[in-house]
């Protein structure tokens, strides 16, 4: 991996000594503030809409899929392409879907429709940007940094979560969702002008042969399924995200309207799992196991509990205070999982192999959600979120005992 400033010695404590890190870190930080508004603004926004499940659902939906259609394709102009301007495209095309989005909102003038088009649309953005963005990073820090910047990243963005889901929630009470999108919008243009203000990047990405864009896509997965790691790892994050985190993202804010107080409710479980998600952050700044795979998979464990208290619709103040593992666990995950795939995979193939990634994770839920919303008009949302319960728990103990997981340590070798 290629870091841009040599200068910068093995002893540095913190990548943020780093001048194109800390243009990056700025700009994701204020972004990442936007992204958190979001969700909850979104989702009830549907609900005021529609009324129904299944209109929350089609939203959900519409953010998700374009995401799996673009994601492959993000990963090979991530891989072709100059991935600053890669992203800063991306920024640009986010803040003008949400910005269109949210005056729409305030304006009153936003048919269920548009809110799915729009909605669509700044899924498109996703898709491009965070491939690219995974592999700008080693080139902005040496490798000896790649954990403690991952880290940092998510921790600023958790904590961001904190605050930005309780804005959120005063917002959407107060003044109507269309705000919350415009401050994303906002946000994105400011993260597009701090990704300029890095300067050139030097990265092997755009400097090589460039071949069609399905050979590109098919390199990418090549060397994933070839990799075994890498192969059980993506096909264990998949089934999770479809039958675990895609119908809680629905059954979230339904439980949340029928069992407790709505928005005001859904913020207050929000906020406490962004203190988790701090906590998980954190960690990864400072646990250095020696089987990184094992202990990643292994905080999954930790959702358990949250999920299984929501279901049964215990008091507000446990399922709450569970909360803070199920963030925990999310945070540790993906700061570990970005870590090693920036350390161990080549450059040449590093925005398409984290692509792929992207796709595993999300390819399955948006038809989770598409299944999950018309099934809870009929059946119990309790007993769904309960079945993803039993699901979560067998995955991850199946996960754990796999040999390409259980055997290696945390020098991981990079495959075929």
């Amino acid at each position: 991996m290629i870091a841009t400033e040599s200068a910068v010695k093995a002893s540095s404590v913190s990548p943020l000594r780093v001048r194109g890190f800390r243009w990056l870190f700025v700009g994701r930080v204020l972004s990442s503030f936007g992204d958190s508004l979001v969700p909850l603004t979104v989702a009830f926004a549907a609900l005021e809409l529609t009324g129904s499940a299944v209109g929350l659902g089609g939203v959900l939906l519409a953010n998700r899929l374009p995401v799996v259609v673009a994601t492959l394709a993000g990963g090979v102009l991530g891989d072709v392409f100059d991935r600053r301007w890669v992203m800063v495209a991306a920024d640009v095309w986010r803040m003008a879907s949400q910005a269109v989005c949210g005056a729409l909102l305030l304006a009153g003038q936003l048919p269920l429709w548009a809110l799915i088009v729009l909605q669509g649309c700044a899924g498109v953005g996703t898709a491009v940007f965070t491939p690219a963005a995974t592999g700008l990073l080693p080139a902005l820090v040496p490798e000896n940094l790649l954990r403690q910047a991952n880290a940092l990243l998510g921790l600023a963005a958790n904590v961001n979560k904190v605050a930005a889901i309780s804005v959120a929630g005063l917002l959407v009470a107060g003044l109507g969702s269309g705000w919350a999108l415009l401050a994303d919008a906002a946000t994105f243009t400011i993260s597009a002008l701090s990704l300029l203000l890095i300067g050139p990047v030097t990265t092997l990405a755009g400097k090589r042969e460039r071949r069609g864009v399905l050979a590109e896509m098919w390199g990418g997965w090549r060397h994933v399924t070839a990799t075994p790691w890498l192969r059980t790892l993506l096909g264990y994050t998949a089934l999770l995200q479809a039958l675990v985190i895609g119908p809680h993202m629905l059954l979230g804010p339904l439980l949340a309207r029928q069992h407790y107080h709505g928005a005001a409710s859904w913020a207050v479980i929000g906020a406490v799992q962004a203190i988790g998600s701090i906590t998980g952050s954190a960690l990864a700044l400072r646990l250095r196991p020696s089987r990184p795979l094992v202990a990643a998979v292994a905080a999954s464990l930790l959702m358990l509990p949250y999920l299984a208290l929501f279901a049964a619709a215990a008091p507000l103040w446990l399922v709450s205070l569970a909360a803070l593992g199920f963030g925990l666990q999310g945070s540790y995950y993906l700061a570990t999982q970005a870590w090693l795939l920036q350390r161990h995979v080549p450059d040449l193939q590093l925005a398409r192999v984290a692509s792929c990634f992207q796709l595993g994770n999300l390819v399955l839920v948006p038809l989770s959600l598409a299944a999950v919303g018309p099934l809870a008009e009929h059946v119990d949302a309790r007993l769904l979120l309960a079945t993803a319960v039993v699901w979560a728990l067998a995955s991850t103990l199946v996960a754990l005992a796999a040999p390409p997981l259980r055997s290696h340590t945390s020098v991981i070798s990079i495959g075929v």
